[in-house]
């Protein structure tokens, strides 16, 4: 669990600096982005926990609740001396 959710800050470190301003792209990048994670630790769940394997309906609306958040969220100050 912890490599799938280091994987995805490691992707999300790379690509959001460089990411478009525009929300309609930014909103497609996160969805598209969280829908094979979902899975991923969805898949990880079933096997190691024994939990019930969720359904597409359940990725896309977990996939759409992560990329609105990244979406809408304040851009971070990149600036490490700026307090």
């Amino acid at each position: 669990m912890c490599a799938i959710v280091g994987g995805f800050a490691f992707i999300l470190s790379k690509t959001v600096p460089r990411m478009p301003r525009n929300k309609v792209y930014r909103f497609i990048f996160l969805f598209v982005l969280c829908v094979p994670f979902n899975f991923a630790i969805n898949y990880l769940n079933v096997w190691a926990l024994g939990y019930h394997k969720m359904g597409w309906t359940g990725q896309f609306i977990i996939a759409s609740l992560f990329a609105i958040c990244g979406t809408f969220s304040p851009p971070q100050m990149h600036n490490s001396n700026t307090p």
